[in-house]
């Protein structure tokens, strides 16, 4: 398995990846009206020549039979990823997630963007940047603008602010209300010690894994039906990915999917770091059975009645049905779900020429955050789907990572007085709107150039 990201994952969990395919060069993808050859794409909203892309300088470079616009991009993602190295006042250097959001610290972004590839390459930048998420959330504790403290919840919370823009001014994060997909560190975690034991600090991991589990995650589970509570990974409260009408209570009080999968990919990185920390094999043990009782929970909890997966399970206990992108990939590719169970997860879901929609159905909303799809979505997704039915999508995944460099960007709503608008052509874009297909969102987005670097690192095209 080439995706070693999930190294510690297949040790513990006995999740297979993929097997790399003979194939005469990557990518190329042909399936009208998306076509990537081996120096243009195109699709059904325009089309760009590799001569139109922006050629960085780098120093790691691919291997093996691949196209002129596979080495471009590969620089590109590189560059990309690069750009997002931000310095604080302290002298910090970090990860932040996309060009446009400057020196705010998220730790899911750069979480993700270190599983998808950025671990592997920049391991140091890596580690200084999770350590500093745990400084900031440490730091904020459960202090909150208005209506941010959720007093279902039993937690020491404080209103210091009339609104979150005065908390991210101060601290460069949100109130942890707009956070509780906080526990997603622990994979980025395990998989960066996992991939580089010369900088691992397991004992590090394992005592920040659990004073945040203790102050921060332990509030939100509810033992009743053995889930935790919290938003859906990524999915901003009351945005367009939640029904119309939530409040933010509503929006952190359900059980979603993604979140509760993280929670078990967490556990078992907890387990990890207890025997390589040196623990007693008790408390390896203990870990690991937490981690098969959420495993439970969430088969049980959070499967619909035909066998596919429910996005989340409402504060009042009823489900919502809609198909997560990323909750199902999350299920299969920490091995919630295995063997058939899979299959039946990845059946019907569609995939089209101008990405994978982030559910299935939409919301009976219209926002980015609902019909829309994210470069970095699709491509766990495609992965799990070679996992469950043993397809290989990595052409099909290389060529939307290609159009979300610039086809047909649209432009923002609003650009303020006196600025030019910059669109990134030949940068890793953050959205695609559905169904019109148009990119937008951030350009040399972290976490869609770490996409890109996991695709060549699955196809086995860097040393």
């Amino acid at each position: 398995m080439n995706y070693q990201g999930l190294m510690g994952l297949v040790l513990m969990a006995g999740v297979s990846g993929c097997v790399a395919m003979e194939h005469p060069a990557r990518f190329i993808y042909e399936q009208e009206p998306l076509v990537m050859t081996a120096d243009a794409l195109r699709d059904a909203n325009g089309a760009f020549t590799l001569a139109q892309l922006p050629q960085p300088r780098c120093q790691v470079k691919l291997k093996g039979e691949v196209t002129p616009l596979t080495e471009r991009m590969w620089a590109i993602a590189l560059d990309d990823v690069e750009r997002n190295l931000v310095t604080n006042e302290a002298g910090v250097v970090y990860f932040g997630a996309g060009t446009r959001y400057g020196d705010r610290v998220y730790t899911r972004d750069l979480s993700i963007a270190g599983v998808l590839g950025v671990n592997q390459l920049y391991p140091k930048q890596m580690l200084s940047s999770l350590k500093l998420t745990r400084e900031v959330r440490r730091g904020l504790g459960y202090r909150v603008s208005a209506g941010h403290d959720i007093r279902e919840i039993d937690a020491p919370w404080e209103v210091i602010a009339e609104i979150d823009r005065e908390i991210m001014l101060k601290y460069k994060t949100n109130s942890y209300t707009r956070r509780t997909d906080d526990v997603v560190w622990l994979w980025a975690a395990d998989d960066l010690f996992t991939l580089h034991p010369e900088i691992a600090d397991w004992k590090w991991m394992l005592e920040n894994g659990e004073e945040f589990f203790k102050v921060f995650y332990e509030p939100w589970f509810d033992a009743k039906d053995g889930l935790y509570r919290g938003q859906a990974l990524y999915h901003d409260i009351q945005h367009s990915c939640y029904p119309k009408g939530y409040s933010k209570a509503d929006c952190v009080l359900l059980k979603a999917l993604s979140t509760n999968c993280l929670y078990y990919r967490a556990m078992l990185a907890m387990a990890n770091a207890c025997e390589k920390a040196g623990r007693p094999a008790a408390e390896k043990q203990a870990w690991l059975e937490r981690a098969a009782t959420l495993k439970l929970a969430i088969q049980t909890e959070l499967t619909n009645p035909d066998g596919t997966t429910a996005y989340f399970k409402d504060r009042h206990g009823v489900l919502m049905p809609n198909r997560p992108i990323l909750g199902t990939a999350f299920a299969v590719l920490f091995g919630v779900i295995e063997g058939d169970a899979a299959k039946v997860a990845y059946e019907g879901y569609p995939t089209t020429d101008k990405g994978i929609p982030l559910f299935f159905p939409f919301l009976d909303n219209k926002g980015d955050h609902n019909q829309a799809s994210w470069p970095f979505c699709s491509t766990f997704f495609l992965h799990g789907k070679t996992i469950a039915t043993g397809e290989d999508t990595l052409d099909y995944n290389a060529a939307l990572l290609a159009r979300s460099l610039g086809t047909a960007i649209k432009p923002p709503k609003k650009i303020p007085a006196g600025e030019e608008w910059d669109a990134g052509f030949g940068s890793f874009h953050e959205k695609i709107s559905l169904p019109d297909g148009l990119i937008g969102g951030s350009g040399h987005q972290l976490w869609s150039a770490a996409a890109y670097l996991d695709v060549c690192i699955r196809a086995e095209l860097i040393e």
